[in-house]
């Protein structure tokens, strides 16, 4: 019976802290249902808009190690208070503001809050449960962050176009005190009778505190399976930020129909988290699901890429089946926990992340100036309107990230489901 109640109240926990990096998701992703008017108040085109969106992932990168050195040493649930009114109070302030430069900073600021976003919960479930659940729960946690994604589409398109999307911002904020306080009710940083075994001086020692950055640093796991992640999660990032635009101006849908589709999207993650991380899990295999997973999101991406005349049904299903097999990223969260010393998981999170999150500062970007390089100069209600050939252009970013994240796993070291250090 006592069991029982112990694995119930760690689902709680993990659970409910996950609702962190489901609002930190829903911040990330929100500029698909929200970038054609940031286009039209800021007078910014695809470049700008790919800009804009890169500022979140900037603070994720500039904080992301040192969240993860935070939660190896400090309470959990005091980071994530502080935090999480950074991000209610950033939102807020974004939708009163008049330009892109100072949109920037709140969205920095709340990239910096969003490093903790899904480290929060990976420092909770690696506390609380054992390391052959860690796949199953890791996917779990990632599903609750996608749902977040998912909210940061069809809903909120309908929303800002219910009150604008200036109120659907104070809208947002308002969410946020919400589950702020649901947080707090029920987080707990350990189970009862487990106390943190870094000491008081341990947590404030440079000594040790420049142990834990290098052996997460020369630790080959977090490199080879967090370019994995990174590259990806690719899909999941380009299309919140341009699938409204690329399936409304190649595939002619329309505004909710193409809202709907990147929710497929999400949807698909959503499913395939839970399911290939408890497959891994089960095989005790962490490699062989990756690779697998990696070579049919390539072939999938390249369908979408090259089908022509696809009906709406088969862009449902090669969206939704990208999002599945993409999932397959989560499994590095398990590898990293399994290859990295108990007292700094936080750290090898906070590395592996790093890494992850480039991909979105960098890479988004990077796919916002290939749209660019070869525009014809149309624009139609102060929207820039690209070609399929354009499109195309820029999507080839995607099939070559997956290929290198196929190789990263391959050079990296199988873990079984155990810890290896």
């Amino acid at each position: 019976m006592q069991e029982t109640k112990s694995l119930g109240r760690a689902w709680a926990v993990c659970m409910i802290g996950a609702l962190y990096f489901f609002y930190i998701f829903l911040q990330m992703m929100k500029f698909n249902a929200i970038g054609s008017d940031l286009m039209m108040d800021f007078h910014i085109g695809s470049t700008g808009l790919g800009a804009l969106s890169s500022a979140y992932f900037w603070g994720n990168i500039v904080f992301l190690f040192v969240a993860g050195l935070m939660l190896d040493r400090f309470s959990t649930k005091k980071i994530l208070a502080v935090v999480m009114w950074v991000v209610i109070l950033c939102t807020f302030v974004f939708a009163f503001l008049k330009n892109q430069h100072t949109s920037f900073f709140a969205f920095f600021l709340i990239g910096i809050a969003g490093a903790f976003g899904l480290l929060i919960p990976l420092r909770l479930a690696s506390r609380w449960f054992p390391s052959d659940k860690m796949a199953l729960v890791s996917g779990l946690i990632v599903t609750i962050g996608f749902f977040g994604a998912m909210t940061s589409q069809s809903p909120l398109v309908w929303l800002v176009n219910q009150v604008g999307w200036r109120h659907a911002m104070i809208w947002d904020a308002g969410f946020g005190v919400l589950l702020f306080f649901l947080m707090m009710f029920v987080i707990q940083d350990f189970p009862e009778g487990v106390t943190n075994k870094m000491s008081r001086e341990q947590a404030t020692s440079w000594s040790f505190l420049w142990y834990s950055i290098k052996q997460a640093v020369i630790n080959r796991q977090n490199w080879s399976f967090g370019l994995y992640t990174c590259l990806l999660n690719l899909p999941l990032f380009v299309f919140a930020t341009f699938g409204l635009l690329y399936l409304q101006q190649v595939q002619h849908l329309s505004e909710t129909q193409a809202a709907f589709m990147v929710v497929i999207l999400y949807f698909g993650a959503m499913l395939g988290s839970p399911a290939l991380g408890w497959i891994s899990d089960k095989m005790q295999n962490r490699k062989m699901p990756m690779i697998v997973s990696g070579l049919i999101s390539l072939a999938l991406i390249l369908g979408i890429m090259y089908w022509n005349n696809m009906s709406i049904a088969t862009i449902y299903t090669l969206f939704f089946l990208l999002g599945f097999f993409t999932s397959a990223q989560v499994i590095t969260y398990p590898v990293i926990a399994e290859s990295n010393a108990e007292e700094i998981v936080g750290s090898g999170f906070g590395m592996g992340s790093t890494l992850i999150m480039s991909g979105g500062a960098i890479l988004v970007p990077l796919f916002g100036w290939l749209l660019d390089l070869h525009w014809g100069g149309q624009v139609v209600h102060d929207i820039p309107i690209h070609t399929l050939a354009e499109y195309r252009f820029a999507l080839w970013l995607l099939p070559i990230s997956f290929i290198v994240g196929i190789l990263a796993v391959m050079i990296g070291k199988e873990t079984h489901g155990k810890r290896i250090v």
